[in-house]
């Protein structure tokens, strides 16, 4: 069977145009790995020559070219006594295939060496094998080319060698830097490696591991037993998670860093994704896994940039949760459209139109007053550039995710934070600080600084805030608040049933504070931050030694006694006085979608679901009835809709700012809730656009170094 299948395999190949190629195929019954580097070791033994490490071209395909196949370059015309490079064309391929259940590879090769012998002595000849192997441990250490280049000098020295002619011994700088970028990256070495690190010295710091293989992509979840307790701490954080992709993981994977702000202030890493392919799937299949290891973690809002992958990831574990696109990368990626083709090459007077536009859209409060500017704007933007192609552009791409950039979808606490900076931070101090500004060529060595270095530090800086050598910088509104009450401001307050006026301090105006419900009605609140005012009455608050507590525990008894909420399996709404609406996830029952609980209150509707039982929901036979009798047919919900239209009808009906945020979340709960909406993915990458302007720096580099050549010899 196996020599039918062999000549079967033979017979489909084609002929190669070079006569010196030799073709073979061979069934394969071990790892393919294995087999290639077994046979690899056979071939370097019997012809005296050495492979560079292999390039995978194309899927299960493995090309070795011959160590001395690099493009010879220079004054050594290719001469091996004065270069190791002279373009040979020797190598060996494998490509494997599976057929009719039998696995083996077709291996083409071509032995017949050009230009070089290694047996000659006078040639240059490979570095030692065991200086080879020490100088890829002294990169992996981080040590500069000087301190490699002292090293081997000493290991030469110390072991009898003399000759400085020989480069077997002692190299130059020129030989550590090509080292340095062919030290390779995934491979046997590091696989083992990661495995070993994973099931024995790093096993506390895994969440989840999924090795390699052809069926299943690599993802990692990591997070340290000092990441652990910081989220434990934090459970509800709001949550600031970007990718990396250079520089940071090897072969192109994806590198997730996910933060939160602590109790000083400082953004800190409280765990890692790593991924060999990026999808909706992948991602989620993190999420979830952290989310096992920490049962409390359920994040208030996630800062992200528009990655759609990503958004629906986080929709699908975390539905409640409030999603945040940094307006950095808002802006960015305008921007980078407007220049590109397909945004018409506008000139920087034309952009600044569209952009300046997109802030005051930013600036928003409302949905309404969102759709009125949006008009306007994108009838100005018409009209200046003679051609609706750009606002086509904005309404298709951003206006359909404008509560996730514009400010009327950020009225709760997000600290203070509009961009992604907290990541951006962190990737730039990993990168330079802690990479020293090298790339990372390997996943172990990713994981030993991530579950070392990086986390002492953090942890190290902690420490010195609790000891008090690092000062916490207390927001503006802290100060304001605090010197408003070191005057006295406080005194003079009225405050009645947890609301009170405040008045401005550079206007004539006096904004109302209601601290059962944590709100206020200045600007800066509106856009949700924290602000003086809120914060002023709370230390009065304390200082009269109002029970603020009790007063929200007596206003929840009243929603109670009002039916002013619904229950399910899964959650608690509350229905507000002012027309708004709160959600309890009883998986999670410190967390609620209020203004008040996002600042980190306790807020009304938490004491609400803490007042209700399980066993409570539904107890009245009169309500029982009703649900039921709604729950077998649409009538009861017909006949509310017909009365609220008959009543819109009428000259009762008045429309206030109350009623239609009342009507309009009713709207949006069924259509957000009940149906399934799927989007593609409508922005490709932008970044294409950059190789062409280094492609042509580099060009204009070359021209000017010939001319300043060319002008050295005339002189």
């Amino acid at each position: 069977m196996a020599t039918h299948w062999v000549n079967g395999v033979k017979k489909r190949l084609k002929k190669p145009h070079d006569s010196r190629v030799h073709q073979d195929v061979v069934i394969i019954r071990g790892d393919a790995k294995e087999f290639m580097e077994g046979y690899i070791k056979e071939v370097q033994e019997k012809e005296h020559c050495n492979f560079r490490p292999p390039v995978c071209r194309r899927q299960d395909y493995y090309y070795y070219g011959c160590d001395r196949g690099n493009h010879a370059a220079g004054k050594s015309n290719g001469e091996a006594t004065q270069t190791r490079a002279n373009s040979c064309k020797a190598y060996i391929s494998f490509k494997f295939i599976t057929d009719a259940g039998i696995s083996g590879a077709i291996i083409q090769k071509m032995l017949q060496h050009t230009g070089h012998d290694e047996a000659n002595s006078k040639e240059k000849n490979r570095i030692h094998p065991d200086l080879h192997s020490l100088i890829e441990i002294w990169l992996q250490q981080g040590c500069s080319t000087s301190e490699i280049l002292i090293k081997s000098y000493d290991w030469a020295q110390q072991n009898g060698h003399v000759d400085k002619k020989d480069r077997r011994f002692y190299l130059t700088p020129n030989d550590i830097r090509l080292l340095k970028k062919n030290l390779r990256g995934v491979g046997d070495s590091d696989s083992i490696s990661v495995d070993h690190l994973v099931s024995m010295e790093l096993r506390d710091n895994i969440c989840f591991y999924q090795p390699l293989h052809n069926e299943q992509p690599f993802i990692l979840v990591v997070q340290t037993p000092f990441q652990k307790q910081l989220l434990e701490e934090n459970p509800h954080p709001m949550v600031f998670m970007d990718a990396s992709y250079k520089g940071i993981t090897a072969y192109g994977y994806a590198f997730y860093a996910l933060l939160l702000i602590n109790k000083t202030g400082r953004g800190v890493p409280f765990a890692y994704f790593i991924l060999s392919k990026e999808t909706t799937a992948t991602v989620s299949l993190c999420l979830q896994k952290l989310q096992l290891s920490n049962p409390s973690f359920y994040p208030r809002s996630v800062m992200m940039d528009r990655d759609l992958r990503v958004l629906n990831a986080i929709k699908s574990v975390f539905p409640n949760a409030k999603l945040l696109l940094c307006w950095f990368h808002v802006l960015q990626a305008v921007n980078r459209w407007l220049v590109k083709t397909d945004g018409g090459h506008l000139t920087p007077e034309q952009r600044n139109v569209v952009i300046h536009a997109m802030a005051s859209m930013k600036a928003c409060l409302t949905e309404e007053e969102f759709l009125n500017v949006s008009a306007k704007k994108c009838s100005e933007i018409d009209t200046f550039l003679d051609s609706p192609h750009v606002t086509t552009y904005l309404k298709t791409n951003w206006f359909t995710y404008a509560e996730l950039w514009v400010n009327f979808g950020r009225t709760f606490y997000h600290c203070s934070s509009e961009t992604n900076n907290k990541a951006e931070r962190f990737f730039l101090t990993l990168k330079y600080q802690f990479l020293r500004g090298q790339a990372n060529r390997r996943v172990d060595q990713l994981l030993l600084l991530l579950c070392g270095d990086v986390e002492k530090y953090y942890s190290y800086m902690d420490g010195l805030s609790e000891a008090g050598r690092l000062t916490l910088s207390s927001s503006a509104a802290h100060q304001a608040a605090a010197l408003l009450f070191k005057n006295g401001v406080g005194k003079d307050l009225d405050i009645e049933a947890g609301q009170c006026f405040v008045p401005s301090q550079s206007t004539n105006t006096a904004y109302k504070v209601n601290l059962l419900h944590f709100t206020c009605e200045c600007t800066n609140f509106r856009m949700g931050n924290i602000c003086k005012h809120i914060l002023l009455v709370k230390m009065e608050v304390g200082r009269r030694g109002i029970d603020i507590e009790k007063m929200r525990n007596n206003k929840a008894l009243e929603i109670i006694s009002l039916r002013l909420y619904q229950q399910t399996e899964d959650e608690i709404t509350i229905f507000n006085s002012d027309g708004t609406m709160s959600i309890v996830n009883r998986k999670t029952p410190t967390l609620c979608t209020c203004i008040a609980n996002s600042f980190g209150e306790r807020c009304v509707c938490i004491h609400v679901t803490h007042v209700l039982k399980p066993q409570d929901i539904l107890t009245d036979p009169k309500e029982n009835a009703q649900v039921s009798e709604a729950s077998h047919g649409n009538p009861p919900i017909q006949s509310m809709l017909s009365d609220l239209l008959e009543w819109s009808k009428s000259e009762a009906f008045e429309h206030t700012p109350e009623l239609y945020n009342t009507i309009q979340r009713a709207h949006k709960l069924p259509f957000g809730k009940f149906t399934a909406v799927s989007r593609k993915r409508k922005i490709t990458p932008l970044h294409g656009y950059r190789k062409k302007f280094k492609k042509a720096r580099l060009q204009r580099a070359v021209v000017e170094n010939f001319k300043s050549k060319r002008r050295a010899r005339r002189t």
